[in-house]
C-alpha cells in the first residue's frame, strides 16, 4: 500500500496533534501516539501501519482502564463493559479482548462477584433475598447465577440483624411508634410483612422485656 505524507501541527485540544495528508484529510491522534510511531513533519507512514498503531494503543489503554476501575471494589462483567464502553469510549474490540484478558486471571468472574457481594450484604448490610438478587440483576448479572447465589439468605435472620441496633435505639418508644419505625425501617430493605412483624414483636420483647402490645 503507498504511504502517505503527513504534516505534523499541533492539535487544538492540549495533548493532540492533527495528522494533515496530502489529499487534505485530517484526524487528530495524542501527541505521544505520534511519538510512538515516529512521527514528524513530513514524516511517511503506512495507512495500515498508523491503524494498527491506534488500535494497539486503544486495547492497551483499555485495558488498564479496566484495571484500574476494578481496584476499587469488584465489579460485574456488565459493569466494566458499560464502563469501557460508555464513559470512557474504548473501541468494542478493545473492551472484548480487555475482559477476556480479565477473565483469564480471575478478576472478572460473576459468579465470585454475585457470592461476595451477597456475603458482604449478610455481613454489613442486610437485606432481603428478593432485594439483593434484584441488586445482582441491575448490575447484569445472569438470573440463574443471581438466584443461586442468594438461594441460602433467610430473611428472618437478617431481618433481625438489621433491625437490632435500630431496635435499640427506639427501645424508649412506646410500642406502636416504635414498631412503625422499625416497621419502616425493614420494609426498606425489602422484607414481606409477615418477616417485619415477627421481628419487630421479637426485638420489642428482647429490648424493652415487654410483651408487645396488640
Amino acid at each position: 500500500m503507498p504511504k502517505v505524507i503527513v504534516e505534523l501541527k499541533a492539535g487544538r485540544t492540549r495533548g493532540k496533534v492533527d495528522l494533515l495528508f496530502d489529499d487534505g484529510s485530517t484526524i487528530s491522534i495524542d501527541k505521544r501516539l505520534a511519538e510512538k510511531a515516529g512521527l514528524h513533519l513530513y514524516s511517511e507512514i503506512d495507512i495500515r501501519t498508523l491503524e494498527k498503531i491506534i488500535k494497539e494503543d486503544d486495547a492497551d489503554r483499555c485495558y488498564e482502564a479496566a484495571l484500574h476501575y476494578l481496584e476499587f471494589r469488584p465489579r460485574s462483567e456488565a459493569e466494566l463493559k458499560q464502563h469501557l464502553l460508555y464513559k470512557r469510549r474504548f473501541q468494542a474490540e478493545s473492551v472484548a479482548d480487555a475482559i477476556a484478558r480479565l477473565k483469564k486471571l480471575n478478576l472478572i468472574d460473576d459468579r465470585v462477584f454475585a457470592e461476595n457481594w451477597t456475603r458482604d450484604r449478610a455481613a454489613y448490610r442486610p437485606k432481603s433475598r428478593m432485594m439483593v438478587k434484584r441488586e445482582l440483576l441491575q448490575k447484569g448479572v445472569d438470573y440463574d447465577v443471581a438466584n443461586e447465589a442468594t438461594r441460602e439468605i433467610e430473611d428472618e435472620a437478617g431481618a433481625y440483624r438489621a433491625g437490632l441496633k435500630k431496635a435499640r435505639l427506639l427501645k424508649q418508644l412506646d410500642y406502636r411508634d416504635f414498631a412503625k419505625r422499625l416497621a419502616s425501617y425493614l420494609a426498606r430493605r425489602g422484607y414481606t410483612s409477615d418477616v417485619v412483624n415477627s421481628v419487630t414483636i421479637r426485638l420489642w420483647h428482647e429490648t424493652t422485656g415487654k410483651k408487645a402490645e396488640k
